[in-house]
């Protein structure tokens, strides 16, 4: 049947054609009543001619239309006219998915996007009792925004037991009878549909893990010549490893698809739910899903088999996805960990243990100051246990009747105080951390002095009573940390960095019979979190995160390493987790875990901080904010497609959409002066360089050849030059560009960083990297020879973020500390030639527990948008790790 234009159905009139399938043709139509377009799905003639299947559809289609999910093609209405039954749905702007991949395979991290969304539209349509039952690339949708829909849910879901030699197999395929032709509905069935058995949610899970291997591959997991050999492969046969040698697909991915082509249903996932969590946590990981050194695991474990529970929090979510996805790496025989949350404050951390494993210390800021707390194993309860004002670094005496701290309050010392409460005596000070002797007798610890602009660091050994103190180790010009005392009270371990107490690469060893050092590596070249002995005193556990991590990966690692042969074991791997580790028994660890988050928030930039909105909010990290010249949409960088991507808002509607797309990091977006240009940051070419595509994220190319680091791209007033700052060390500093990447040259030599241009063309301001981003400096455009006007403030961050002008000039607008060192918004006049600090007025910000990290100013100057960052940490029990060892009690030696 075909339906011209012109014709009305209802209140629908047909516009033109936009395909046909076995379920009838789709057509583009315009509502009349809500004068919008939508698009027309006209059912077979039979449907219409047969009331009881017609009564079927509309019932089907009711339970769709109620779901109201952003990942199930919306249902407008159902009816009839004149013998012709239609549906209205939702008109969209994309392609399938059929259509993407009729170019090959989707990148990992793109495949793991789309599966994520199509596993949330399947658990909400699960749950309320929807399955679909042929689920293909055909009906899977991939709007221009990158939003992935489900199409025909409940319109094709009639699906009838198939015979082997059937020529189709479900109403929403082809009718073709020449062998081979059926196979795009044929090769995503369930072994159950297969069999001419019931189905349940389960087969869905089936036909997604088909999908999502066809995705990755590029070739369909059960593909042969004709129907019935498709059919028997379904049945018998598993398909191709998706981790070949031409392939970088990570195992722990690999895995999860496997589980999910299961043979039988009461092997695969249980729910589309519990696939999405382990999804969840490959979509986060986002360096993760294309590398088979990144793997979301749990490896290594033994033990009782355990069920997974709901965890609650921010971390539960991404833990649970971590468990998931890491389950399926090991054999069957070996069960991965439990993870239980213990803490919920989201200001919790430095955990340390008592002998009995019954009692947890650990410091937490959840009051606005730093006090060392005690939670009890048995029922939980927390109690605050010292009075601060910033106590920190707790550690359990072998004993477990009292714990050391260090207090910052004009010097650093160490105290101790019984776990009971009461007075908490100092010990010795200056002091910057410390740990007990395993006899109880001693306590070591560190001191720093600062020397010439360096760090001179020593340990000592102290009795607990504060006298006979004796040096360990004298170390100039580096920075020590973490000091812990081996439970055979052998060896101390502590972190080793450089004298600007910058980056902790080695753990260095101090035998205390006097042997010279000993340093151990970061394993796989990753930055050392921290660690913990073991209980054997063989081996430390390490916390490690890869130094080459993407854009707003957290993804940490857990390993064993033994201090004699450097030999290093996998534990975990996956799961965001802080610098603290504590083994609380066999096999059992304290974990510190959480995930940075930051939010877009406009407020008012006159009158300063009124009012306040969400632009976005969500748990991906959102930053860079910047105003198109129209003042309506705002564009930001933002994780939420598992790398940096350039994202943008709508002020007025809260439309969020898509402009680019890669798996590169695109981030510090900003606009031509004229809107119609778009530009950024990307790592496309390997290193970072300046790119320029259209308004809307399309026709991308790079304009700049900087070879290391070129980063902040802005546009003069009249767009004729690009100015961005340079890492390139040969040529560091401002550098000006045409927009066809011509004429370069330098305007700014020297550290100059994150530049802005004022709105009159005249200036260019910048940060100075050498002062530790603590100054603003302004210089003329022309030549680049600076002006008389420093911005500058002890608590000023503006490397973390960019300062802007306003609207008209007349004033800067930057990141702030305030006195109790949370960061906010100031602005400061700009005038040339005298000191404006008096006119710093604060206008946002400054709360405990969020900071205020980068910012945009509206063109009418009236508002400003700014990212919000909070970054909770929460206490997590990790159970049935192989591998690690339960300290000896006092006295044995192991």
């Amino acid at each position: 049947m075909t339906i011209s234009a012109g014709t009305r159905l209802g209140a629908y009139e047909i516009l033109a054609p936009l395909g046909a399938g076995g379920m009838g043709e789709v057509y583009r139509a315009r509502d009349t009543k809500l004068d919008r377009d939508v698009a027309v799905k006209v059912l077979p003639p039979a449907v219409a001619a047969d009331p009881e299947t017609l009564a079927r559809f509309e019932r089907e289609a009711k339970a769709v239309a109620a779901l109201s999910h952003p990942n199930i093609l919306s249902i407008f209405d159902f009816g009839a006219h004149d013998g012709v039954a239609y549906a209205v749905m939702e008109l969209l702007d994309g392609e399938t998915l059929r259509t993407k991949l009729a170019g090959g395979a989707i990148p990992p991290r793109k495949a793991v996007e789309y599966a994520l969304q199509i596993a949330h539209g399947l658990g909400a349509a699960h749950e309320k009792g929807i399955v679909h039952r042929d689920l293909k690339p055909e009906n899977v949708f991939v709007s221009r925004d990158g939003r992935v829909r489900i199409l025909d849910f409940g319109l094709a879901k009639r699906v009838d037991a198939v015979a082997a030699d059937a020529p189709t197999s479900a109403p929403t395929g082809s009718h073709h009878t020449a062998p081979g032709t059926v196979m795009g509905t044929v090769s995503y069935m369930s072994p159950e549909q297969v069999k001419g058995l019931a189905v349940d949610h389960r087969s869905d899970v089936f036909s997604f893990g088909a999908v999502l291997y066809e995705m990755l591959s590029g070739e369909r997991a059960f593909k042969r010549d004709t129907a019935p050999e498709t059919l028997t492969a379904i049945l018998r046969e598993e398909p191709a490893e998706l981790t070949g040698a031409n392939r970088r697909i990570d195992p722990a991915l690999d895995g999860l698809v496997r589980h999910c082509l299961e043979k039988s249903p009461e092997e695969r996932f249980q729910s589309a739910r519990d696939l999405a969590y382990a999804l969840s946590t490959l979509s986060s990981s986002s360096g993760n899903v294309s590398g088979a050194t990144g793997r979301v695991s749990a490896v290594g474990t033994a033990g009782p088999r355990r069920r997974f529970g709901i965890l609650g929090g921010l971390a539960a979510g991404v833990l649970l996805g971590a468990l998931a996805a890491g389950v399926f790496l090991r054999p069957k025989a070996a069960e991965p960990p439990d993870f239980q949350v213990l803490t919920y404050s989201g200001n919790d951390t430095q955990p340390t243990t008592s002998p009995d494993g019954k009692t947890i210390a650990f410091m937490s800021s959840r009051d606005g100051t730093n006090r060392i707390w005690l939670m009890q194993r048995a029922g939980g309860g927390e109690g605050v246990l010292t009075g601060g004002p910033n106590d920190i670094f707790p550690r359990f005496s072998p004993d477990g009747s009292s714990l050391l701290f260090t207090r910052i309050a004009g010097e650093s010392a160490i105290y101790r105080v019984p776990i009971v409460g009461g007075e908490a005596r100092k010990i010795v000070g200056p002091a910057l951390a410390a740990d007990w002797s395993p006899d109880g007798r001693e306590i070591a610890f560190l001191r720093g002095e600062a020397r010439a602009g360096k760090l001179d660091s020593s340990i000592h050994r102290i009795g607990v009573d504060g006298a006979n103190e004796r040096l360990v180790a004298k170390v100039p010009d580096r920075a020590l940390t973490y000091l812990r005392w081996s439970p055979d009270g052998r060896t101390l371990a502590a972190f080793e960095g450089a004298g600007t107490g910058t980056e902790r690469q080695k753990i260095v060893l101090y035998p205390l019979d006097g042997k010279p050092p000993r340093y151990l590596e970061a394993p796989e070249a990753a930055t050392l979190l921290g660690f913990a002995w073991n209980g054997d005193s063989r081996s430390l556990i390490l916390l490690a995160r890869a130094s080459d991590a993407p854009g707003g990966s957290r993804t940490t690692r857990v390993f064993l390493k033994d201090t004699s042969t450097a030999r290093v074991r996998l534990l975990l791997s996956g799961i965001d987790l802080r610098n603290s580790v504590a083994v609380l028994g066999s096999g059992s660890l304290v974990l510190v875990t959480g995930g940075p988050r930051s939010n877009l928030r406009e407020v008012s930039l006159v009158p300063p901080g009124e009012g306040g909105r969400w632009l976005t909010r969500g748990s991906s990290v959102d930053r860079q904010p910047i105003y198109a010249p129209d003042g309506e949409w705002v564009a930001f960088a933002s994780t939420r497609s598992g790398n940096f991507d350039v994202w943008e808002v709508s002020t007025k509607s809260g439309a969020v959409r898509r402009l680019t797309e890669d798996p590169a990091d695109d981030f510090d977006p900003a606009f031509t002066r004229d809107g119609k240009r778009l530009m950024f940051s990307s790592s496309r070419s390997g290193h970072f360089e300046i790119w320029m595509a259209e308004r809307d994220g399309s026709g991308a190319r790079r304009i700049t050849n900087d070879g290391v680091d070129a980063e902040n791209p802005v546009s003069t007033p009249d767009d004729q030059w690009i100015v961005y700052a340079s890492g390139n060390p040969e040529k560091r500093g401002l550098w000006k560009v045409r927009p066809d990447g011509s004429e370069a040259s330098r305007l700014v030599a020297g550290t100059a960083t994150l530049p802005e241009i004022s709105p009159d063309g005249r200036f260019v301001s910048y940060m100075d990297a050498k002062e530790r981003g603590r100054v603003v400096r302004v210089a003329r455009f022309e030549d680049g020879v600076r002006v008389p006007f420093e911005l500058t403030a002890s608590g000023l961050r503006p490397n973390t973020g960019r300062h802007r002008w306003t609207p008209d000039g007349g004033a800067l607008v930057v990141q702030m500390e305030n006195e109790k060192g949370d960061l906010g918004i100031a602005t400061q006049d700009f005038d040339p030639g005298r000191d404006t600090a008096a006119s710093r007025r604060f206008v946002t910000g400054f709360t405990p527990d969020s900071w205020a990290e980068t910012l945009g100013v509206a063109p009418d100057g009236k508002r400003l948008t700014v990212s919000v960052l909070q970054d909770p940490s929460s206490l997590l029990l990790v159970q049935g790790v192989g591998g690690v060892v339960a300290r000896p009690a006092p006295g044995v030696s192991r």
